[in-house]
């Protein structure tokens, strides 16, 4: 057995388990866990039929998903690439560096003074699981940019700040 497995083996579906709580929220994570408990209740499920039971309860293809995190060797490391503004409204770029499907918080302060949190589920890496835009839709200039994973911790923590040239 390998550092790497040994590391991975129940850290990284833990942590799937919270993005995937992250992504479909509250109510639909809860009813497609409860469905997924009734029928392996007392069974012997394999990967599988958690993911199945997941997509039928949720009414949704989160193969997707399941890909990334249980069939990759991806990691978590996620990079601001850019910031423009054009036209009243801003849009920052991420690059996702290492791969994974993860949440994160976008931390934008303002040259006013102001700040705003814009929180972004995995789903933003569904359509382009190595870039994602976020567009504000404000004429407010940006001073600085900042990505928090929490606890979703990235590999390299350098280059998740922007401030503003």
């Amino acid at each position: 057995m390998t550092g790497g497995y040994g590391n991975n083996s129940y850290g990284k579906a833990s942590l799937s388990y919270l993005a995937l709580h992250d992504l479909l929220g509250e109510q639909l994570f809860t009813k497609a866990l409860h469905e997924y408990m009734d029928r392996w209740h007392g069974k012997h499920p394999i990967p599988w039929d958690y993911f199945n039971s997941f997509n039928d309860a949720a009414g949704q293809n989160l193969n997707w998903f399941f890909q990334n995190w249980f069939f990759t060797n991806n990691y978590i490391d996620l990079a601001i690439d850019q910031v423009a503004t054009a036209q009243g409204s801003s849009t920052i770029t991420l690059k996702n560096i290492g791969g994974f499907a993860v949440p994160v918080d976008v931390q934008v302060q303002y040259t006013d003074g102001t700040r705003e949190t814009l929180h972004q589920t995995p789903i933003i890496w569904r359509a382009n699981p190595q870039q994602a835009t976020i567009t504000i839709p404000s004429a407010k200039t940006i001073q600085s940019v900042k990505l928090d994973g929490g606890i979703f911790m990235d590999a390299d923590e350098a280059n998740n700040k922007w401030p503003a040239k």
